[in-house]
């Protein structure tokens, strides 16, 4: 009897431990990439996807500048424009520029790397302008007129906001620090309250992971985090897409190895195509908290070194991240 009862444990928890040896990532759920969606404008380079559904519409920010600069452009020329569509898989059609750089402020340089989020009954759209630094803007309307901070909110860069239920917000972010790029977060009571930084400031990824382009969502009182491998210390490919989990916002975990997201992008039509640089990945969740969409700017370069990038989305089949033990 009492072998029986050992080998029941046993079983039990070689099931556990294979069902946690084996998590499902994003990577498991995401479909082909639809050919004729997305986002795309003639001449210019697009960057930096967000989007947000109000109504029956779906409003996509992005970053974006004249194609004649190359991809080095975004350092000078960057503005955030607005797209939009009634299919969350576009084709989304530009709208109007949202955001420019303003003399004499903070955002001086450029406006770059837009987050759409909604908080209470405002639309809060963050965004940087150079290295560490990240400010908002803020509407009644997702059309606008906007508001802007008019100093830095937070001194970090890449920022992946993300509004609780009562209102507070956690930012997931990137800090440069000489040339070391670690994870750094911070809270808010509110959008619009002082943000204090978490952790003394220290990497939030483990060891001496470093990143880029974070995207961020909460389900199952648990952070998930989609982001570029900067140096491949998570799946041993630089820029690939890698996965990471954490409870309490502060301490994450790598979820697997494996790429969640390489460079080749494979669409619905049976064809693929493999680009020079596939970045700044964006997770649309929808009211259900399921992931239903996979944003990333992709960038080709032609036999001339003329330099292409727009926004590919491919759809996801209502993920769901494993709920994983502290």
């Amino acid at each position: 009897m009492k072998r029986i009862i050992l080998s029941q444990i046993f079983l039990v928890l070689f099931i556990a431990l294979a069902a946690t040896s084996n998590a499902q990532t994003l990577k498991d759920a995401i479909k082909p990439a639809v050919k004729k969606g997305g986002f795309k404008m003639e001449g210019y380079i697009l960057w930096c996807p967000t989007v947000i559904k109000v109504g029956d519409t779906y409003h996509m920010f992005a970053s974006r500048w004249p194609e004649k600069y190359g991809l080095g452009g975004w350092t000078k020329y960057s503005e955030i424009v607005r797209a939009t569509s009634k299919d969350l898989l576009g084709p989304y059609t530009f709208q109007e520029v949202v955001i420019q750089k303003r003399d004499g402020y903070w955002d001086n340089d450029r406006a770059h790397n837009p987050k759409i989020v909604k908080a209470g009954d405002k639309y809060v759209l963050y965004y940087i302008s150079s290295a560490n630094e990240t400010g908002y803007a803020w509407s009644n309307n997702i059309t606008g007129p906007w508001k802007r901070s008019d100093s830095i909110i937070m001194s970090f860069s890449n920022p992946a906001p993300l509004v609780h239920k009562d209102g507070s917000v956690y930012v997931f972010a990137r800090k440069s620090i000489n040339d070391i790029r670690i994870a750094q977060g911070a809270t808010a009571p509110k959008f619009d309250g002082k943000y204090t930084i978490l952790n003394n400031g220290e990497n939030l990824l483990p060891g001496k992971n470093q990143l880029e382009d974070p995207t961020i969502w909460y389900a199952d009182k648990q952070y998930n985090v989609i982001l570029s491998d900067f140096r491949a210390d998570a799946t041993g490919v630089g820029k690939n897409g890698a996965q990471y989990y954490s409870k309490d916002g502060v301490n994450y975990k790598l979820l697997s190895k494996e790429s969640v997201y390489t460079k080749t992008v494979n669409y619905d039509d049976g064809s693929e195509t493999t680009f020079r640089r596939r970045e700044r990945p964006f997770v649309f969740v929808n009211e259900k908290g399921k992931v239903t969409a996979f944003f990333t700017a992709c960038l080709k370069q032609d036999a001339d070194g003329k330099e292409q990038s727009w926004i590919e989305v491919n759809p996801v089949d209502n993920y769901t991240a494993p709920k994983m033990k502290d």
